[in-house]
């Protein structure tokens, strides 16, 4: 079906491209009928309406019209002798039958540029996943590099630690949609709903609180993933170290998009110790906001801290 469509004219042709050729197509068809008629006889217009169907597919149900139009004069002028109300039922279960043809020929090329244009969308799509898994891949290989360095992490931590980011990986696909022909997510949303399941999984277990504020955002889901990973981190190391002994405390994570996106991480806890702060999950950060083509700044308030990961907005 593809290779038929690879020989017929691309939508829209100029109307004299259209008429035009059609008017060719059907006197050959023409031709075709007073050869046949005058070697066996036979009156009939049926060798007519390939033409017309063939005039449909090539253009549109206009061109299929216009050659019923010429074979309606044809048939007129070639008509027997002999009273016109004899041949009136003829011509018109022809005008009706090549209007029909012209019409289902249309729907016809209609029907196979949207299962031609589906198949290409069905590769695109493939390739793209396939993509964004040897991302994924890639992405997870570097993270759990880096945590195998740290010999000072038991190895259920780690394990722990990994599960969580391939986790927030793996939401990322749940808030998938389709906006102006391209697959994207609504990262209001789903960070929102990562604080929420967050906060969720500290539920009884810590006294912290965990708020969320984000202005709307699509971003492409090869942005989400690092976005997310983000977050996750710099929400776990607050909940890890921010709060010792079991003190209660708040976590407040705001998106804000401007001229740029702005996601910020504070906390009322004891404030970081170390500068720039060490251990995998800073390392992860710092990655991932280069890779995201932003920066990312560490400070201490006069309670807690604040993290705040800037980056170019992103255009969708």
């Amino acid at each position: 079906m593809e290779r038929l469509l690879y020989f017929l004219p691309a939508h829209p042709q100029p109307a004299y491209m259209r008429l035009g050729t059609s008017a060719l197509i059907m006197a050959f068809f023409i031709l075709v009928q007073m050869g046949l008629q005058s070697q066996s006889g036979f009156g009939g217009l049926f060798f007519l309406l390939p033409g017309i169907f063939f005039c449909g597919i090539l253009f549109d149900r206009g061109s299929s019209f216009f050659a019923t139009v010429l074979a309606t004069i044809f048939a007129v002028y070639t008509a027997p002798a002999g009273p016109w109300s004899a041949h009136l039922l003829t011509l018109g279960l022809f005008v009706a039958t090549g209007i029909v043809i012209g019409v289902v020929a249309e729907a016809f090329r209609n029907a196979m540029e949207k299962v031609v244009a589906a198949e290409k969308a069905k590769t695109v799509l493939l390739m793209e996943l396939a993509h964004r898994t040897k991302n994924n891949l890639a992405m997870i290989s570097a993270m759990m590099r880096l945590q195998a360095r740290r010999a000072d992490v038991s190895a259920a931590d780690a394990l722990g630690d990994m599960a969580s980011r391939i986790q927030v990986m793996a939401q990322v696909y749940d808030h998938l949609t389709i906006r102006t022909e391209r697959k994207v997510v609504d990262a209001k949303q789903y960070l929102t709903e990562l604080c929420q399941h967050l906060s969720a999984s500290i539920s009884g277990a810590s006294p912290v609180a965990i708020t969320a504020r984000a202005d709307e955002l699509y971003i492409h889901s090869e942005q989400a993933v690092p976005i997310a990973i983000i977050l996750n981190e710099l929400v776990t190391n607050s909940l890890k170290y921010a709060f010792p002994d079991e003190r209660p405390g708040h976590i407040h994570v705001e998106l804000h998009v401007d001229g740029e996106v702005v996601l910020t991480v504070s906390d009322n806890g004891i404030g970081i110790r170390t500068q720039p702060p060490e251990g995998v999950g800073s390392r992860v950060v710092s990655l991932l906001s280069q890779q995201l083509g932003g920066t990312i700044d560490f400070e201490n308030l006069d309670q807690g801290c604040r993290v705040t990961l800037r980056m170019p907005k992103p255009s969708v």
